[in-house]
């Protein structure tokens, strides 16, 4: 088995300009797929009706928050940089990020998408090994931020009243809630082996890129749904939302 899977090794190795070739046509084929399937989905006339419906400075507004709400996603790229050798210029982290994380919106693909196209970017200057670990650490922190929305979510369901139509949700909330603590107290029992290069506050800086992702993203749909006429409120919608 082993003598397979260095035979396999090998192979990329050796044709690693072909995989890649291949692998980016997979990526853009699937992304064009994603696109037109969204595209076919819509319903035209009631979105013509919806935007016409708007002001250009709404349209203008809805545009720039949704730019914005993808900025926090940066973060990762920022900390998986300082992982992996070499140097990279802002610029170019802040290009390949935005590619990465824009690419990984539309075509989702479990967050293989976005782990494969940072190996790309940042992995000319790193082993596989290295980049397979630095991103890997950066996955475990994807969903962080909504670990802890879950365990605010949760609490506020002991408020009397408040979000009484989503109680039958604690479940989730509560199996949602425990995946930070238990991934805070993994990192910190093998600080000193596995997650050496994680110090505490690269920890707090992809935390917090978790809750701001997360956050943003719940902020520019409250935002685009006011916009519309539809109203959301924050405080009792925000349990589903998680």
């Amino acid at each position: 088995m082993k003598e397979k899977l260095m035979q396999a090794y090998s192979w990329f190795q050796k044709n690693s300009t072909i995989v890649k070739i291949v692998f980016i046509t997979f990526v853009m084929a699937f992304v064009i797929f994603e696109i037109i399937n969204i595209a076919t989905g819509i319903d035209y006339p009631s979105l013509k009706e919806n935007l016409t419906s708007q002001s250009p400075e709404q349209i203008f507004i809805m545009f720039i928050v949704g730019l914005i709400a993808v900025t926090p996603m940066l973060l990762y790229d920022y900390v998986i940089v300082k992982l992996l050798p070499g140097k990279f210029s802002p610029s170019h982290v802040i290009a390949s990020g935005w590619i990465t994380n824009t690419f990984t919106n539309i075509g989702g693909f479990g967050g293989v998408l976005g782990a494969s196209l940072r190996a790309s970017f940042y992995g000319k200057n790193a082993s596989h090994k290295e980049i397979l670990l630095a991103i890997s650490k950066i996955a475990l922190f994807l969903v962080s931020g909504l670990s802890i929305y879950c365990l605010v979510s949760l609490a506020t369901l002991l408020i009397p009243g408040f979000a009484d139509h989503f109680v039958n949700y604690w479940p989730w909330l509560l199996a949602g809630g425990l995946y930070f603590p238990i991934l805070f107290t993994i990192t910190k029992w093998k600080s000193k082996s596995l997650f050496v290069d994680l110090p505490i506050k690269r920890e707090l800086t992809l935390i917090i890129a978790s809750l701001l992702e997360w956050g943003f993203a719940f902020g520019c749909f409250a935002i685009i749904g006011t916009l519309m006429g539809e109203p959301v409120d924050i405080f009792k919608v925000f349990p589903l939302f998680v």
